[in-house]
């Protein structure tokens, strides 16, 4: 679903390119690097939580719709420069759209996971 960061100063959501100023994708890069440490630093552990407790299938998350919801929100989210600016968009969103900004940060993170594992030769 997301490409993780690219080393060019260009971050891919699905099939749209998005090009961020070179402070975003540092933001975006240290967001991501919390996360992989179980520090989540846009979102309330009970955001989180509620996020993962409604039933929400893999496949309706991918539908073309759902993601062109996620893909709006999460642009809106990395152009904000703040973070308090991010925590105030999240907030600002419906239930639903903020459980899935939840589930699409926590897909991204799996992908950056993925991505950046070193494997055995």
């Amino acid at each position: 679903m997301f490409d993780t960061l690219k080393h060019r100063k260009g971050f891919a959501l699905s099939k749209v390119e998005v090009y961020l100023s070179e402070n975003q994708v540092n933001n975006l890069k240290s967001i991501l690097s919390q996360s992989e440490l179980g520090i989540h630093v846009l979102f309330d552990n009970s955001l989180i939580a509620e996020a993962f407790t409604i039933p929400f299938s893999e496949e309706e998350f991918f539908e073309a719709e759902n993601l062109k919801k996620i893909q709006e929100d999460i642009l809106k989210l990395l152009h904000l420069n703040s973070l308090q600016d991010k925590k105030d968009f999240i907030r600002s969103l419906s239930k639903d759209d903020q459980h899935r900004v939840v589930r699409a940060y926590f897909y991204m993170i799996e992908n950056n996971l993925r991505t950046n594992q070193k494997r055995p030769h």
